[in-house]
Protein backbone atom coordinates (compact mmCIF):
# COMPACT_ATOMS: atom_id res chain seq x y z
CA UNK A 1 0.00 0.00 0.00
CA UNK A 2 2.78 2.39 0.91
CA UNK A 3 4.60 1.64 -2.35
CA UNK A 4 1.40 2.36 -4.29
CA UNK A 5 1.04 5.72 -2.51
CA UNK A 6 4.66 6.60 -3.29
CA UNK A 7 4.11 5.61 -6.92
CA UNK A 8 0.93 7.72 -7.12
CA UNK A 9 2.75 10.74 -5.67
CA UNK A 10 5.56 10.26 -8.19
CA UNK A 11 3.09 10.15 -11.07
CA UNK A 12 1.38 13.32 -9.84
CA UNK A 13 4.72 15.08 -9.48
CA UNK A 14 5.73 14.01 -12.99
CA UNK A 15 2.47 15.36 -14.42
CA UNK A 16 2.91 18.61 -12.52
CA UNK A 17 6.49 18.91 -13.74
CA UNK A 18 5.45 18.31 -17.36
CA UNK A 19 2.63 20.86 -17.05
CA UNK A 20 5.12 23.42 -15.77
CA UNK A 21 7.54 22.68 -18.60
CA UNK A 22 4.66 22.97 -21.09
CA UNK A 23 3.72 26.40 -19.73
CA UNK A 24 7.27 27.74 -19.46
CA UNK A 25 8.83 26.12 -22.55
CA UNK A 26 6.32 25.07 -25.20
CA UNK A 27 3.92 28.00 -24.95
CA UNK A 28 6.57 30.80 -25.02
CA UNK A 29 8.47 29.33 -27.99
CA UNK A 30 5.19 28.34 -29.64
CA UNK A 31 4.15 31.99 -29.50
CA UNK A 32 7.37 32.87 -31.33
CA UNK A 33 6.50 30.40 -34.11
CA UNK A 34 2.96 31.85 -34.21
CA UNK A 35 4.43 35.32 -34.81
CA UNK A 36 6.74 33.97 -37.51
CA UNK A 37 3.89 32.51 -39.57
CA UNK A 38 1.73 35.59 -39.08
CA UNK A 39 4.47 37.77 -40.57
CA UNK A 40 5.08 35.27 -43.37
CA UNK A 41 1.52 35.30 -44.73
CA UNK A 42 0.26 38.78 -43.82
CA UNK A 43 1.05 40.26 -47.26
CA UNK A 44 -1.52 37.99 -48.92
CA UNK A 45 -4.25 40.09 -47.26
CA UNK A 46 -2.70 43.58 -47.48
CA UNK A 47 -1.25 43.22 -50.99
CA UNK A 48 -4.03 45.38 -52.47
CA UNK A 49 -3.32 48.19 -50.02
CA UNK A 50 0.40 48.03 -50.77
CA UNK A 51 -0.13 48.00 -54.53
CA UNK A 52 -2.65 50.86 -54.55
CA UNK A 53 -1.00 53.13 -51.98
CA UNK A 54 2.60 52.76 -53.20
CA UNK A 55 1.82 51.92 -56.86
CA UNK A 56 3.88 48.72 -56.74
CA UNK A 57 3.86 46.38 -59.77
CA UNK A 58 3.57 42.61 -59.38
CA UNK A 59 7.32 42.06 -59.64
CA UNK A 60 8.01 44.52 -56.81
CA UNK A 61 5.35 42.89 -54.64
CA UNK A 62 6.98 39.51 -55.28
CA UNK A 63 10.43 40.75 -54.28
CA UNK A 64 9.02 42.67 -51.32
CA UNK A 65 7.28 39.61 -49.92
CA UNK A 66 10.07 37.22 -50.93
CA UNK A 67 12.90 39.11 -49.19
CA UNK A 68 11.52 37.63 -45.97
CA UNK A 69 12.53 34.19 -47.28
CA UNK A 70 15.96 35.44 -48.39
CA UNK A 71 17.02 36.86 -45.02
CA UNK A 72 15.37 33.90 -43.29
CA UNK A 73 17.57 31.55 -45.34
CA UNK A 74 20.74 33.58 -44.78
CA UNK A 75 20.33 33.22 -41.01
CA UNK A 76 19.99 29.43 -40.92
CA UNK A 77 23.63 28.32 -40.64
CA UNK A 78 24.69 30.96 -38.07
CA UNK A 79 21.54 30.13 -36.11
CA UNK A 80 22.51 26.48 -35.90
CA UNK A 81 25.79 27.48 -34.27
CA UNK A 82 24.23 30.04 -31.93
CA UNK A 83 21.51 27.67 -30.75
CA UNK A 84 24.12 25.06 -29.83
CA UNK A 85 26.40 27.58 -28.16
CA UNK A 86 24.00 29.92 -26.35
CA UNK A 87 20.70 28.04 -26.14
CA UNK A 88 17.23 28.79 -27.56
CA UNK A 89 16.21 31.38 -24.96
CA UNK A 90 19.32 33.53 -25.40
CA UNK A 91 18.96 33.42 -29.20
CA UNK A 92 15.23 33.67 -29.80
CA UNK A 93 14.38 36.52 -27.42
CA UNK A 94 16.78 39.16 -28.89
CA UNK A 95 16.13 38.05 -32.46
CA UNK A 96 12.43 38.76 -32.06
CA UNK A 97 13.38 42.34 -31.19
CA UNK A 98 14.99 42.56 -34.65
CA UNK A 99 11.67 41.43 -36.15
CA UNK A 100 9.83 44.06 -34.09
CA UNK A 101 12.18 46.77 -35.40
CA UNK A 102 11.59 45.55 -38.94
CA UNK A 103 7.83 45.71 -38.40
CA UNK A 104 8.11 49.34 -37.26
CA UNK A 105 10.27 50.25 -40.27
CA UNK A 106 7.79 48.50 -42.60
CA UNK A 107 4.89 50.42 -41.04
CA UNK A 108 6.63 53.79 -41.31
CA UNK A 109 8.12 53.42 -44.81
CA UNK A 110 6.79 55.25 -47.84
CA UNK A 111 9.29 53.89 -50.34
CA UNK A 112 9.99 50.46 -51.79
CA UNK A 113 13.52 50.50 -50.34
CA UNK A 114 12.21 51.14 -46.83
CA UNK A 115 9.65 48.37 -47.14
CA UNK A 116 12.35 45.98 -48.35
CA UNK A 117 14.57 46.79 -45.36
CA UNK A 118 11.68 46.35 -42.95
CA UNK A 119 10.52 43.08 -44.49
CA UNK A 120 14.09 41.78 -44.59
CA UNK A 121 14.59 42.52 -40.89
CA UNK A 122 11.33 40.75 -40.09
CA UNK A 123 12.53 37.62 -41.92
CA UNK A 124 15.87 37.77 -40.14
CA UNK A 125 14.26 38.27 -36.73
CA UNK A 126 11.89 35.30 -36.96
CA UNK A 127 14.36 33.00 -38.73
CA UNK A 128 15.00 30.96 -35.62
CA UNK A 129 11.42 30.62 -34.39
CA UNK A 130 10.79 26.99 -35.35
CA UNK A 131 14.38 25.85 -34.85
CA UNK A 132 14.60 27.37 -31.37
CA UNK A 133 11.22 25.90 -30.42
CA UNK A 134 12.27 22.40 -31.51
CA UNK A 135 15.64 22.85 -29.81
CA UNK A 136 13.95 23.91 -26.56
CA UNK A 137 11.54 20.97 -26.64
CA UNK A 138 14.39 18.52 -27.31
CA UNK A 139 16.34 19.89 -24.33
CA UNK A 140 13.67 20.30 -21.70
CA UNK A 141 10.65 18.17 -22.60
CA UNK A 142 10.54 14.38 -22.06
CA UNK A 143 11.75 12.38 -25.07
CA UNK A 144 8.43 10.56 -25.46
CA UNK A 145 6.66 13.92 -25.82
CA UNK A 146 8.81 15.19 -28.72
CA UNK A 147 6.66 13.84 -31.62
CA UNK A 148 3.55 15.40 -30.08
CA UNK A 149 5.29 18.69 -29.32
CA UNK A 150 6.65 18.95 -32.89
CA UNK A 151 3.22 18.31 -34.41
CA UNK A 152 1.71 20.89 -32.07
CA UNK A 153 4.39 23.45 -32.99
CA UNK A 154 3.58 23.07 -36.69
CA UNK A 155 -0.11 23.49 -35.87
CA UNK A 156 0.63 26.66 -33.88
CA UNK A 157 2.32 28.04 -36.99
CA UNK A 158 -0.89 27.36 -38.88
CA UNK A 159 -2.79 29.34 -36.25
CA UNK A 160 -0.45 32.26 -36.90
CA UNK A 161 -1.22 32.05 -40.61
CA UNK A 162 -4.92 31.88 -39.73
CA UNK A 163 -4.67 35.10 -37.71
CA UNK A 164 -3.30 36.89 -40.79
CA UNK A 165 -6.42 36.14 -42.87
CA UNK A 166 -10.05 36.88 -41.91
CA UNK A 167 -9.20 38.24 -38.42
CA UNK A 168 -6.68 40.68 -39.92
CA UNK A 169 -9.10 41.66 -42.68
CA UNK A 170 -11.73 42.41 -40.04
CA UNK A 171 -9.21 44.48 -38.07
CA UNK A 172 -8.35 46.48 -41.20
CA UNK A 173 -11.87 47.91 -41.21
CA UNK A 174 -10.89 49.74 -37.99
CA UNK A 175 -7.18 50.39 -38.48
CA UNK A 176 -4.81 50.88 -41.41
CA UNK A 177 -2.26 48.30 -42.50
CA UNK A 178 0.47 50.56 -41.10
CA UNK A 179 -1.17 50.60 -37.68
CA UNK A 180 -1.55 46.83 -37.92
CA UNK A 181 2.21 46.44 -38.35
CA UNK A 182 2.86 48.73 -35.39
CA UNK A 183 0.58 46.52 -33.29
CA UNK A 184 2.44 43.46 -34.58
CA UNK A 185 5.69 45.08 -33.44
CA UNK A 186 4.27 45.53 -29.94
CA UNK A 187 3.04 41.92 -29.91
CA UNK A 188 6.48 40.72 -31.01
CA UNK A 189 8.19 42.63 -28.19
CA UNK A 190 5.76 41.08 -25.70
CA UNK A 191 6.52 37.56 -26.98
CA UNK A 192 10.23 38.30 -26.73
CA UNK A 193 9.73 39.35 -23.11
CA UNK A 194 7.69 36.24 -22.33
CA UNK A 195 10.48 34.00 -23.66
CA UNK A 196 13.17 35.95 -21.79
CA UNK A 197 11.45 35.96 -18.41
CA UNK A 198 9.55 32.66 -18.40
CA UNK A 199 12.12 30.23 -19.80
CA UNK A 200 14.37 29.18 -16.95
CA UNK A 201 15.54 25.68 -17.89
CA UNK A 202 19.21 24.85 -17.42
CA UNK A 203 21.27 24.82 -20.63
CA UNK A 204 24.77 23.44 -21.15
CA UNK A 205 26.45 25.35 -23.95
CA UNK A 206 28.56 23.67 -26.63
CA UNK A 207 31.73 25.14 -28.08
CA UNK A 208 30.54 25.06 -31.70
CA UNK A 209 32.16 27.06 -34.49
CA UNK A 210 30.68 28.46 -37.68
CA UNK A 211 33.61 27.13 -39.77
CA UNK A 212 33.05 23.61 -38.40
CA UNK A 213 29.37 23.76 -39.24
CA UNK A 214 30.10 25.00 -42.76
CA UNK A 215 32.41 22.01 -43.33
CA UNK A 216 29.74 19.63 -42.09
CA UNK A 217 27.10 21.31 -44.24
CA UNK A 218 29.46 21.05 -47.20
CA UNK A 219 29.65 17.29 -46.59
CA UNK A 220 25.87 17.18 -46.49
CA UNK A 221 25.47 19.09 -49.75
CA UNK A 222 27.94 16.72 -51.42
CA UNK A 223 25.74 13.78 -50.46
CA UNK A 224 23.73 12.43 -53.40
CA UNK A 225 21.20 11.01 -50.94
CA UNK A 226 20.47 14.51 -49.65
CA UNK A 227 19.67 15.81 -53.13
CA UNK A 228 17.92 12.64 -54.27
CA UNK A 229 15.55 12.90 -51.31
CA UNK A 230 15.27 16.67 -51.47
CA UNK A 231 14.64 17.39 -55.14
CA UNK A 232 11.25 15.71 -55.35
CA UNK A 233 9.78 18.01 -52.69
CA UNK A 234 11.95 21.12 -52.45
CA UNK A 235 10.31 23.06 -55.31
CA UNK A 236 6.88 21.99 -54.07
CA UNK A 237 7.75 23.25 -50.59
CA UNK A 238 9.03 26.56 -51.98
CA UNK A 239 5.92 26.93 -54.15
CA UNK A 240 3.68 26.17 -51.18
CA UNK A 241 5.26 28.88 -49.03
CA UNK A 242 5.51 31.49 -51.80
CA UNK A 243 1.92 31.10 -53.01
CA UNK A 244 0.42 31.18 -49.50
CA UNK A 245 2.63 34.10 -48.47
CA UNK A 246 1.31 36.34 -51.25
CA UNK A 247 -0.03 35.03 -54.55
CA UNK A 248 -2.99 32.98 -53.34
CA UNK A 249 -4.71 36.24 -52.34
CA UNK A 250 -4.34 37.90 -55.76
CA UNK A 251 -5.37 34.66 -57.51
CA UNK A 252 -8.56 34.46 -55.46
CA UNK A 253 -9.30 38.13 -56.23
CA UNK A 254 -8.26 38.37 -59.88
CA UNK A 255 -9.02 34.87 -61.20
CA UNK A 256 -11.70 33.48 -58.89
CA UNK A 257 -13.43 36.88 -58.66
CA UNK A 258 -13.77 36.97 -54.87
CA UNK A 259 -14.21 40.19 -52.95
CA UNK A 260 -11.62 41.18 -50.35
CA UNK A 261 -13.81 39.80 -47.55
CA UNK A 262 -14.44 36.53 -49.41
CA UNK A 263 -10.73 36.26 -50.20
CA UNK A 264 -9.85 36.63 -46.51
CA UNK A 265 -12.39 33.95 -45.60
CA UNK A 266 -10.99 31.59 -48.25
CA UNK A 267 -7.45 32.15 -46.96
CA UNK A 268 -8.64 31.44 -43.42
CA UNK A 269 -10.18 28.14 -44.54
CA UNK A 270 -6.84 27.40 -46.19
CA UNK A 271 -4.98 27.92 -42.92
CA UNK A 272 -7.46 25.62 -41.14
CA UNK A 273 -6.64 23.02 -43.80
CA UNK A 274 -2.94 23.68 -43.20
CA UNK A 275 -3.26 22.80 -39.52
CA UNK A 276 -5.35 19.73 -40.38
CA UNK A 277 -2.83 18.68 -43.02
CA UNK A 278 0.16 18.90 -40.66
CA UNK A 279 -1.59 16.76 -38.06
CA UNK A 280 -3.08 14.33 -40.60
CA UNK A 281 0.15 13.58 -42.46
CA UNK A 282 1.97 13.16 -39.15
CA UNK A 283 -0.66 10.71 -37.91
CA UNK A 284 -0.82 8.86 -41.25
CA UNK A 285 2.96 8.43 -41.37
CA UNK A 286 3.02 7.02 -37.86
CA UNK A 287 0.03 4.72 -38.50
CA UNK A 288 1.26 3.28 -41.82
CA UNK A 289 4.76 2.63 -40.49
CA UNK A 290 3.44 -0.58 -38.88
CA UNK A 291 2.59 -1.78 -42.40
CA UNK A 292 6.14 -1.00 -43.63
CA UNK A 293 4.98 2.02 -45.65
CA UNK A 294 7.88 4.46 -45.64
CA UNK A 295 7.32 8.19 -44.96
CA UNK A 296 8.77 9.12 -48.36
CA UNK A 297 5.92 7.26 -50.08
CA UNK A 298 3.29 9.23 -48.15
CA UNK A 299 5.13 12.51 -48.67
CA UNK A 300 5.56 11.91 -52.42
CA UNK A 301 1.91 10.96 -52.92
CA UNK A 302 0.88 14.10 -51.03
CA UNK A 303 3.11 16.25 -53.26
CA UNK A 304 1.59 14.69 -56.40
CA UNK A 305 -1.91 15.66 -55.22
CA UNK A 306 -0.58 19.11 -54.30
CA UNK A 307 0.62 19.60 -57.90
CA UNK A 308 -2.78 18.44 -59.19
CA UNK A 309 -4.43 21.25 -57.22
CA UNK A 310 -2.09 23.71 -58.96
CA UNK A 311 -3.26 22.24 -62.27
CA UNK A 312 -6.83 22.96 -61.15
CA UNK A 313 -5.85 26.56 -60.41
CA UNK A 314 -4.72 27.16 -63.99
CA UNK A 315 -7.30 24.93 -65.71
CA UNK A 316 -10.22 27.36 -65.61
CA UNK A 317 -12.57 24.57 -64.53
CA UNK A 318 -15.56 25.62 -62.44
CA UNK A 319 -14.20 24.29 -59.15
CA UNK A 320 -14.96 26.23 -55.98
CA UNK A 321 -12.00 28.51 -55.08
CA UNK A 322 -12.62 27.57 -51.45
CA UNK A 323 -12.07 23.89 -52.29
CA UNK A 324 -8.92 24.73 -54.27
CA UNK A 325 -7.51 26.87 -51.46
CA UNK A 326 -8.17 24.20 -48.85
CA UNK A 327 -6.80 21.39 -51.02
CA UNK A 328 -3.69 23.41 -51.90
CA UNK A 329 -3.06 24.17 -48.22
CA UNK A 330 -3.83 20.65 -46.94
CA UNK A 331 -1.71 18.66 -49.38
CA UNK A 332 1.06 21.27 -49.49
CA UNK A 333 1.91 20.30 -45.91
CA UNK A 334 3.10 16.92 -47.24
CA UNK A 335 6.29 18.60 -48.46
CA UNK A 336 7.18 19.66 -44.91
CA UNK A 337 7.53 15.99 -43.93
CA UNK A 338 10.78 15.85 -45.89
CA UNK A 339 12.71 17.54 -43.08
CA UNK A 340 12.51 14.34 -41.04
CA UNK A 341 13.01 12.10 -44.10
CA UNK A 342 16.26 13.82 -45.12
CA UNK A 343 17.53 13.86 -41.53
CA UNK A 344 17.00 10.11 -41.21
CA UNK A 345 18.87 9.39 -44.44
CA UNK A 346 22.24 10.92 -43.53
CA UNK A 347 24.93 10.12 -40.99
CA UNK A 348 23.90 10.68 -37.36
CA UNK A 349 26.67 13.29 -37.03
CA UNK A 350 24.90 15.43 -39.63
CA UNK A 351 21.33 14.85 -38.47
CA UNK A 352 21.35 17.83 -36.11
CA UNK A 353 22.43 20.19 -38.89
CA UNK A 354 20.20 18.90 -41.67
CA UNK A 355 17.15 20.97 -40.73
CA UNK A 356 19.10 24.23 -41.02
CA UNK A 357 20.73 23.08 -44.26
CA UNK A 358 17.46 21.99 -45.84
CA UNK A 359 15.80 25.17 -44.57
CA UNK A 360 18.43 27.22 -46.37
CA UNK A 361 17.71 25.53 -49.71
CA UNK A 362 13.93 25.72 -49.31
CA UNK A 363 13.83 29.38 -48.30
CA UNK A 364 16.24 30.53 -51.02
CA UNK A 365 14.02 28.79 -53.56
CA UNK A 366 10.93 30.31 -51.93
CA UNK A 367 12.43 33.75 -52.55
CA UNK A 368 13.19 32.82 -56.18
CA UNK A 369 9.65 31.47 -56.71
CA UNK A 370 8.12 34.54 -55.07
CA UNK A 371 10.04 36.85 -57.39
CA UNK A 372 9.53 34.63 -60.44
CA UNK A 373 5.74 34.62 -60.17
CA UNK A 374 5.73 38.42 -59.87
CA UNK A 375 8.08 38.77 -62.85
CA UNK A 376 5.84 36.59 -65.03
CA UNK A 377 2.59 38.24 -63.97
CA UNK A 378 4.15 41.67 -64.46
CA UNK A 379 4.38 41.05 -68.22
CA UNK A 380 0.66 41.82 -68.41
CA UNK A 381 -1.02 45.10 -67.56
CA UNK A 382 -3.79 45.41 -65.02
CA UNK A 383 -7.42 45.94 -65.99
CA UNK A 384 -9.44 47.72 -63.28
CA UNK A 385 -6.70 46.87 -60.78
CA UNK A 386 -6.61 43.14 -61.63
CA UNK A 387 -4.18 41.08 -63.67
CA UNK A 388 -5.66 38.85 -66.41
CA UNK A 389 -6.24 35.13 -65.92
CA UNK A 390 -3.61 34.23 -68.52
CA UNK A 391 -0.90 35.88 -66.38
CA UNK A 392 -1.61 33.50 -63.52
CA UNK A 393 -1.88 30.53 -65.87
CA UNK A 394 1.60 31.13 -67.25
CA UNK A 395 3.12 31.62 -63.79
CA UNK A 396 1.48 28.46 -62.43
CA UNK A 397 2.52 26.46 -65.48
CA UNK A 398 6.11 27.54 -64.88
CA UNK A 399 5.96 26.47 -61.22
CA UNK A 400 4.48 23.09 -62.13
CA UNK A 401 7.25 22.61 -64.69
CA UNK A 402 9.84 23.22 -61.96
CA UNK A 403 8.24 20.60 -59.70
CA UNK A 404 7.78 17.82 -62.27
CA UNK A 405 11.44 16.72 -62.72
CA UNK A 406 11.77 16.03 -58.99
CA UNK A 407 8.56 14.00 -58.98
CA UNK A 408 9.76 12.00 -61.99
CA UNK A 409 12.96 11.27 -60.07
CA UNK A 410 10.85 10.14 -57.12
CA UNK A 411 9.01 7.72 -59.41
CA UNK A 412 12.19 6.24 -60.92
CA UNK A 413 14.01 5.15 -57.79
CA UNK A 414 12.57 2.74 -55.22
CA UNK A 415 11.85 5.04 -52.26
CA UNK A 416 10.71 2.15 -50.07
CA UNK A 417 14.25 0.66 -50.32
CA UNK A 418 16.31 3.78 -49.64
CA UNK A 419 19.00 3.35 -47.02
CA UNK A 420 21.36 5.75 -45.32
CA UNK A 421 24.53 6.47 -47.29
Amino acid sequence: MQNEQVSSVAVQEAKKSFAMLFLTIFIPFGMGHFISYLYRTVNAVIYNDLANELHLPAESLGVLTGVYFLTFAAAQLPLGVMLDRYGPRSVQSPMLLIAAAGSVIFAMSHSEAGLLIGRGLIGLGVAGSLMSAIKACSIWLPVDRLPLSTACLLSVGGLGAMASTAPLHAALTWITWREAFLLLAVLTVLVSAVIHFSVRGAFISKNTHFSDMCREVGRLYRSWTFWRLGLYSVFAHATYMAILALWMGPWLHDVAGLSNAQMANALMLGTVAMVAGSLSFGWLTDYLRKYAVQPIMICGCGVVIFVLFQVLMLSGLSVSPYVITMGFSFFGTAATMNYAIVAQSVEPALAGRVSASFNLVVFVLAFVVQWLVGAVIGNWTTVDGSYPVVAYQWSLALLIALQLPGLLLWLTFKPWKLTRT
